[in-house]
């Protein structure tokens, strides 16, 4: 073929070989997106993500990758632009979609893991999803509303018809069981130790350091009064010359006094400082003791949901709702 024979390609060959090439980068670009989210680089995914969609805004592969970007804030524990950019996945999507439907319950899951349980059992009151109810169930549980969460744990089961899913409940319920057996502490107890001792509530509740604080500051009122009720000067006039000898050195007293047959011409009389330095010791003591004995009283309430709450914690960490979080997702790699 002779040199102005030689064949050129046309616009539409190039443009047609360039789209191959724009839909391979493409589809790289979706592969390795899923690839640091999967490895556990959510920082990356996110960085990459976000230039995807900048470089290709109107891709079909949008829901899902503005999904991936929700998980990988969830994972990060930013539920709050996990919940974000969730909304913006339903935003765009048909309410039959799998990108939405696994957005809504990743939503209702995040605001269970940031403690909202408000939201929770608003966002999922009278749903028959069995997934939503899950997700209500370890609200009463977090709320320490036990018999509510049995009662939708089984409605969620029910819905599930699955014995996969109601092995999994089955710890759910026996700690659900077990709540009763939980040792609490006895009011009638922290109210006798306080009673017998200043700061014995308190360390009855095995609150050490305001149980030490109390009876160090109850020793220390007790130290002040027991000095200064048993000080040598403390309400009486000692002479260690006779006294017609001695002349007094108090206010008002001066040389017109004069002795008269040993005595002086004019009565004097000695100030006792008892009560000035003994009562304020008694009366901080009193107010001491007693707000410790009323303090550690009510405390009892507190401690003992404390430790429900620390069961009902510890029990979730056993069991976590993320083990009933198998429904489908979107998947960047795959959409087309």
């Amino acid at each position: 073929m002779s040199f102005s024979q030689q064949a050129y390609r046309s616009a539409d060959q190039i443009e047609l070989e360039w789209e191959g090439y724009t839909k391979f980068q493409r589809d790289e670009m979706a592969s390795f997106c899923d690839f640091l989210f999967n490895e556990g680089y959510y920082e990356r995914c996110l960085i990459s993500s976000f230039q995807f969609l900048y470089r290709l805004p109107n891709d079909p592969v949008k829901p899902a990758l503005l999904h991936l970007i929700a998980r990988s804030y969830e994972e990060m524990g930013n539920y709050f632009l996990a919940r974000r950019y969730y909304n913006r996945v339903v935003d765009i999507e048909s309410s039959n979609s799998i990108a939405y439907k696994s957005a809504k319950y990743r939503e209702i899951y995040c605001y269970l893991m940031e403690g909202d349980i408000e939201s929770v059992k608003l966002k999922t009151d009278s749903t028959k999803d069995p997934y939503f109810l899950t997700l209500r169930g370890y609200s009463y549980l977090r709320s320490l509303d036990w018999e509510k969460a049995r009662t939708v744990f089984i409605s969620a089961e029910e819905k599930f018809k699955d014995k996969h899913y109601s092995k999994l409940m089955i710890p759910l319920y026996q700690a659900i069981e077990n709540v009763s057996g939980i040792r609490k502490h006895s009011k009638f107890k922290v109210a006798m130790s306080g009673l017998f001792l200043p700061g014995g509530g308190q360390l009855a509740l095995k609150d050490k350091k305001n149980a030490q604080g109390i009876l160090i500051s109850a020793l220390s009122f007790y130290s002040v009064y027991n000095s200064s009720r048993n000080s040598s000067s403390a309400g009486d006039v000692r002479f260690s010359r006779p006294s017609s000898t001695l002349l007094p050195i108090h206010e008002g007293v001066d040389e017109s006094f004069n002795l008269a047959g040993g005595a002086l011409s004019k009565p004097i009389s000695a100030k006792s400082e008892l009560v000035k330095y003994t009562l304020p010791p008694i009366i901080f003591g009193s107010a001491l003791y007693v707000s410790s004995f009323v303090k550690s009283f009510i405390d009892t309430k507190e401690k003992n949901k404390n430790l429900v709450q620390y069961y009902a914690n510890d029990k979730i960490a056993l069991i976590p709702p993320q083990l009933f979080m198998d429904f489908e997702e979107p998947s960047v790699v795959n959409n087309n």
